[in-house]
């Protein structure tokens, strides 16, 4: 355990695991089959990447896309993983150099799509490597009940046979119970130790419009990030191409992304998107799985998913870096009918029957004015506690229930006066009043309900009749032009025997969360200064921006300005192949700027993190005036008591009591801080962690001092 979480901070640059990710490498390590539903962004690859270092022998991943393959080493090698991958972009010489790194164990992890993998001549090639486990990656694709089935991941059917007795490690972000229950069982897992992380993204705020120009809103949207970077899908290649054009007309620096463009020409523009050259890439679905880029601040569906599986993937490339991302759904329920069309042309039925229903759950996570985030989850069997979110749009708004029974009646009155033969376009026109050339030519100007809602807006009407379809009182039907038709739902509501109401969002009564990551406190002049460095460096590693430092780890050396090389050591992201790599230059830019802004330091001292190499037990006792400070404290004198004996300043004092304390030795701890505090600042570290002290701080209401000699102790605690 002592040499994973060492491993942990010395590779990867973090202090502690993320939930349930101690248990999975352990489970590996144990030599356990694993399979684990982990939210994107929750860390799955370094479940296996962290064992591939730990354990003798070769891992190998089993990745769906080749096209991310290149991605996923070049991170693996800038943390010092000994990485590579097979697969048909290599030159002869290059496949050569990886088999023989292989051969020469000077490997931990090799990547290889599915397709390889059924192949004779690399299972033969497999007899002869020392495997240590397999990490199967996206496993959703093996069910056939999942939303994105692969035929070709069916062949890991045999994949024990082919490997041997070596665990093998299932990863998905998202299955359902059922789904679940088929990959475990195609997979031949063994008594795998089983995760179903929550699938609670805390830091994505969800957001639905009903479309009105969708362009026009896409781009006031995109406009809104301030030149952050995002991801907008449309339904088809046409309408990627058609928003793309519109985005860079508005000055966004856009590009599209389909299957219709050349694989080189896609390979550009993801490339471009990776390196922070490009703002927005506008896709289909076919852009994104497994997309490492982790500051991606927002993803814009134009169109309504098929079904929620895909919707919660493609939002999950939103925040991987756990900072605040939002997710906007433009709506209309026409979209229904072109997907729809999709799923009937299938030759299977009982696929059709599975899709419409995903597809009707999509569209009430669309429709329905209830928690976004509460229906996502209770669609993958997870109950969501809190009755209000605070990060959606329907909790942040608050919902009215309106009586819809008179408008509901106007409507469908409409619809039965022309035979139930129109469409909701037509019908409008007639509760509206228009006089258009249609209307005149059908006398429908001349029927009792034209013109019955002209008091309200068309965009109203629009709502309303989603609402109706939505609702069961009206159905959609036809094959090339839907028509309107009264249920017997509607028909109750119709002739008085019911009544009909409606759920509809206030106006806003709280201000939403702010799309502006920079209102934080940190320095953003230094950021955009450390920007540069990492891009000058990312340029000639010839490497995507992130795989140096993400955005996460440059906002804290912009907040807490290390000084040495084992402060930097305490950022997040920062492991010791980074840091002999790329630390000393971020270190230069940041003594520039603390050159030029020396009070900056001082505003932050509060605030500095622990560095990974803490006072020791020696230089404490060294110190002379360390142990003044402490031998005072052990007469049981309290910290103010010892800061009038000193003449030295209270944090000054508080730092030498928790270096004391942090190497295990005991004092007199009531008598420095308050009973009650302790345990209100020992919960929070709990919380929060102990690399930090703000975030205490900040919950707690307290000072520095306390704080400070608490922290001391508990790192003591943990020691002894």
């Amino acid at each position: 355990m002592e040499n994973m979480q060492a491993t942990l901070k010395k590779i990867f640059g973090f202090t502690d695991f993320r939930p349930h990710q101690r248990e999975i490498v352990q489970s590996i390590m144990d030599g356990r089959d694993v399979f684990a539903v982990m939210p994107t962004g929750g860390g799955k690859s370094l479940c296996y990447l962290l064992p591939a270092i730990l354990k003798p022998g070769l891992c190998l991943v089993i990745s769906p896309l080749i096209s991310l393959m290149k991605d996923q080493v070049d991170n693996a090698r800038e943390v010092g993983i000994r990485a590579g991958f097979l697969n048909s972009t290599l030159s002869l010489p290059e496949r050569q150099e990886v088999t023989e790194a292989i051969h020469s164990g000077n490997l931990d992890v090799l990547y290889v799509a599915p397709e390889r993998l059924s192949t004779h001549d690399f299972q033969d090639f497999l007899a002869g490597v020392n495997i240590s486990f397999v990490a199967v990656d996206e496993a959703h694709c093996v069910s056939e009940w999942g939303h994105d089935f692969r035929p070709d991941y069916l062949a890991l059917a045999n994949l024990k046979k082919i490997v041997g007795a070596v665990p093998v490690a299932a990863f998905t972000a998202t299955a359902t119970c059922k789904v679940q229950t088929d990959i475990v069982e195609r997979l031949r897992l063994e008594r795998p130790f089983m995760v179903r992380a929550s699938f609670d993204r805390p830091n994505l705020f969800y957001k639905v419009e009903l479309k009105d120009g969708v362009s026009a809103q896409i781009a006031r949207a995109v406009l809104d990030f301030k030149g952050q970077p995002g991801i907008v899908y449309r339904l088809s290649r046409k309408s990627v191409e058609i928003t793309a054009d519109y985005l860079q007309k508005q000055g966004v620096n856009a590009a599209p992304y389909h299957a219709g463009l050349s694989a080189g020409v896609r390979q550009h523009n993801q490339e471009k998107f990776n390196r922070d050259q490009i703002q927005v890439i506008v896709a289909t679905i076919a852009f994104g799985m497994g997309i490492d880029k982790a500051n991606v601040r927002f993803v814009i569906h134009g169109d309504l998913p098929k079904n929620i599986e895909g919707y919660y993937q493609e939002t999950g490339r939103a925040g991987r870096d756990g900072d605040l991302s939002h997710c906007l759904l433009f709506y209309s329920r026409g979209d229904m009918a072109k997907l729809g069309s999709f799923i009937d042309q299938h030759p299977d039925k009982s696929f059709q029957k599975v899709s419409w229903q995903k597809l009707g759950k999509m569209a009430d996570f669309a429709e329905k004015a209830c928690c976004r985030r509460k229906t996502l989850l209770g669609y993958f069997q997870e109950e969501y506690q809190k009755d209000n979110c605070g990060a959606c749009d329907v909790c942040m708004q608050g919902v009215d229930i309106v009586d819809g029974t008179t408008e509901a009646q106007m409507f469908m009155s409409a619809v039965y006066r022309t035979g139930q033969r129109f469409g909701v376009g037509h019908v409008t026109d007639i509760v509206m009043g228009a006089k258009n050339k249609r209307i005149l030519q059908l006398k429908h100007d001349e029927l009792p309900t034209h013109g019955v809602g002209k008091n309200l807006a068309r965009p109203f009407w629009r709502r309303f009749s989603e609402g109706l379809l939505a609702e069961g009182l009206l159905e959609s039907v036809g094959e090339t032009y839907k028509v309107l038709r009264i249920t017997a739902k509607g028909e109750a509501v119709l002739y008085g025997k019911t009544g009909y109401t409606y759920a509809v969002l206030k106006g806003e009564k709280k201000k939403a969360p702010s799309k502006n990551i920079d209102e934080k406190g940190y320095s953003t002049e230094l950021f955009g200064l450390l920007k540069e460095v990492r891009t000058r460096l990312a340029n000639e590693a010839d490497v995507p921006p992130y795989v140096i430092f993400a955005d996460k780890s440059l906002r804290q050396m912009c907040l807490y300005f290390p000084q040495t090389e084992g402060e930097m050591l305490g950022m997040h992201g920062v492991g010791a192949a980074k840091m002999a790599k790329y630390g000393h230059d971020f270190l230069a830019g940041i003594k520039k700027y603390v050159e030029s802004h020396p009070q900056c330091l001082e505003e932050r001292q509060a605030d500095r993190p622990v560095t990974i190499t803490p006072r020791r037990v020696s230089s404490a006792k060294g110190s002379e005036t360390i142990m003044a400070s402490v031998e005072l404290a052990k007469s049981g004198q309290s910290l103010d008591e010892i800061v009038a004996a000193r003449g030295l300043k209270n944090s000054t004092v508080a730092s030498h009591i928790e270096s004391y304390l942090a190497e295990g030795n005991s004092l007199d701890l009531d008598a420095l801080v308050a009973p009650n505090v302790q345990e209100k600042i020992k919960a929070c570290f709990a919380k929060h962690g102990m690399e930090f002290l703000k975030p205490v701080m900040a919950e707690t209401g307290l000072g520095y001092d306390p704080v400070k000699i608490m922290r001391g102790w508990l790192m003591g605690q943990e020691k002894g």
